[in-house]
This record gives structure tokens, C-alpha cells and sequence, in this order.
């Protein structure tokens, strides 16, 4: 496995580097199928965000991209809430691949009467995470600044339109730094 550790917008010492390298390596034990890692060490530059500190990891397997965040004061506990979350994420997809090859039933079911084989016997995986509620509406047709508008007066963390210039949907979202993003989708 291949392991990439880059730094944007800080320093960040060999030590800690080699640390969360291993602490990644310790991660992937139990799972051969990742091909290599990539980490970003970041840190965010303004004095509003609590937890400036930020760790990014990609790991690339086989037909998938596993991705984990962690935030935190310091680049110790980004590294500690990034590779925790890395960690969940692999587990589900190993459970996942598992009762696919195996051909057996969802976690949640009973397991099969009269087995008492330890090896036939499956652990329970995470519960996938489910749409708790819908919510149905017509996009408004609108410029992005009046989308932009709209999302603070609404104080939510998105909203939805129909771009007046393309026809197109879009997304205006709030980012961690306090600004605003827009998502356009391409056809």
C-alpha cells in the first residue's frame, strides 16, 4: 500500500507525519484491498473556526474511493477523529463485500437456526444510514446571488434552484470558512 502525505496552508513536522502514517498502516491491517492513501494535512486560517486543524484522507481500493475527514485544535486530534472515521468506513465496506461474496443475508436479519459453527456465525455490521425524512418542492427559478440571498435569510447550510441563465439545478451552500459554494451540474 502506498501512502501520499502532503501539507497545504501549513508545516507540519516529520514526526507527526511518520505518527499518522503509522497510525494509517495500523488502520488497513485487517483490509489488504486498499492500493494507496493519500493524506492532507491543512489548516484553516480564520480565527471564527474552532477546530482550524484538518486531515483529508482518499484512499483508493479496488473500484472504490473511501474518503474521511477529521477536524480538531491541533493536528493530533484531526489525525485521531480522521483515521477513527477511516476506520468505520472500512469496516462497512469489508462487511459489505463480505455477504457479497458469501452470498448470506442482510446483518440485520436472524441468523440461520442450527448453526453453531463460530465461522458461519456473521458479526453484526454498522446499520447503513437511512432517509429518515422527504421533503418534495418545485425548484425556484433565480440568479445565484439571489439563491445566495435566500440561504441566509433562510439560515440553512443549502438550498436548491434553477439557475435563470442555464435552466439548469443548482446548489448554494454554506462552507466551514463562513462562505458560500456553488455546485453546478454539468449535462
Amino acid at each position: 500500500m502506498n501512502i501520499v502525505v502532503k501539507s497545504r496552508n501549513c508545516d507540519v513536522p516529520g514526526r507527526l507525519k511518520q505518527e499518522a502514517v503509522d497510525r494509517l498502516e495500523h488502520a488497513t491491517r485487517f483490509f489488504d484491498r486498499v492500493l494507496d492513501v493519500e493524506m492532507v494535512f491543512s489548516e484553516e486560517r480564520n480565527r471564527r473556526i474552532a477546530e482550524p486543524a484538518v486531515v483529508e484522507l482518499t484512499a483508493r481500493a479496488k473500484g472504490h474511493h473511501i474518503r474521511a475527514e477529521g477536524c480538531g485544535e491541533d493536528h493530533h486530534t484531526a489525525i485521531d477523529a480522521a483515521v477513527s472515521r477511516f476506520e468505520r468506513q472500512l469496516a462497512r465496506y469489508k462487511a459489505r463485500l463480505l455477504d457479497r461474496q458469501r452470498g448470506r443475508r442482510r446483518a440485520d436479519a436472524p441468523p440461520a437456526a442450527g448453526s453453531s459453527d463460530p465461522a458461519e456465525q456473521v458479526e453484526p455490521a454498522p446499520a447503513a444510514p437511512r432517509i429518515v425524512r422527504r421533503k418534495r418542492f418545485e425548484p425556484q427559478v433565480m440568479v445565484p446571488e439571489d439563491a445566495a440571498l435566500r440561504l441566509e435569510l433562510l439560515d440553512h447550510d443549502f438550498f436548491v434552484f434553477t439557475n435563470a441563465a442555464s435552466g439548469a439545478c443548482n446548489v448554494v451552500y454554506r462552507r466551514r470558512d463562513g462562505d458560500l459554494g456553488l455546485i453546478e451540474l454539468v449535462e
